[in-house]
């Protein structure tokens, strides 16, 4: 076990947005528009991979394809798929400039950080200019992290690897387990498996929960203990290394790492 040196965090799910109910909502408005219901179920099967593709992906789907074929008389064409997005890209910055709300602990954890002098940086499957706004966003409530990486900055989207080895790179960290990733999709473990670092997935907050925080409270204990124990249980089965309910649990996760690389003498 290496001391840790940088955390990576995802946003959507993780230190904003809980639940992840802004990128379904715009996937569901660009599709409405074009007269194709898609249910939250269904955008959420890919979540956390690139916006464009994604699209492509949901483009696939049979529920999709078949409803496409009824209003249109044909199957979705490349044209129509940039169409979604652009209406995709309207709705979600829409939604980022007007509610970009972070999840809870976000700042006190981002405090613990900066105490530890580990770096803070972030992977996305937004879009550069939909990265931007959501950063400009958390900067006014607080958050600011150190590196800030897109699929633009690299030659793959998540869960490729590339983004991490980009901010490996750029920040000097040649031991990979030195690095935590912090997520709460599939997509995320993935990504922090392929690129060799410690990988943490995060619950309540996440899109597999899907949940606002009202919602997620509205629960009886019983449903909610169902619920977070199946997205455990994904996260887990999906290469997280460790999975934790929110951001208030990964400081002593940390410190528990820390402990054991000193004891390792590393």
């Amino acid at each position: 076990m290496s001391q840790i040196k940088c955390v990576i965090f995802d946003w959507a799910g993780t230190t904003v947005d809980f639940g992840s109910l802004d990128p379904v909502m715009a996937f569901q408005a660009a599709f409405e528009k074009a007269g194709i219901p898609v249910s939250s179920a269904a955008i959420r099967q890919d979540m956390g991979i690139e916006k464009h593709e994604h699209i492509a992906q949901l483009c696939q789907q049979p529920a999709i394809q078949t409803a496409w074929q009824t209003r249109y008389h044909r199957l979705p064409t490349i044209e129509d798929q940039q169409t979604l997005f652009n209406d995709f890209e309207t709705a979600l910055l829409k939604r980022l400039s007007e509610q970009t709300q972070l999840t809870p602990f976000v700042l006190e954890t981002q405090a613990n950080l900066r105490q530890q002098h580990i770096q803070i940086a972030t992977t996305t499957g937004y879009t550069r200019p939909m990265l931007t706004l959501v950063a400009q966003q958390a900067a006014k409530l607080g958050y600011q992290p150190d590196l800030m990486c897109s699929k633009e900055d690299v030659a793959q989207g998540r869960p490729s690897p590339a983004m991490i080895n980009h901010i490996r790179q750029t920040l000097q960290l040649p031991d990979s387990q030195a690095v935590i990733k912090v997520g709460d999709t599939v997509v995320d473990m993935l990504e922090g498996q392929n690129a060799g670092v410690i990988t943490v997935g995060v619950l309540e907050s996440s899109s597999l929960v899907g949940l606002s925080v009202d919602e997620l409270a509205a629960l009886s204990p019983d449903q909610r203990t169902a619920l977070l124990d199946q997205a455990k249980q994904t996260l887990l089965a999906n290469g997280a290394d460790a999975v934790i309910l929110n951001l208030s649990e990964l400081a002593p996760l940390i410190a528990s790492y820390q402990n054991t690389a000193v004891q390792e003498g590393q």
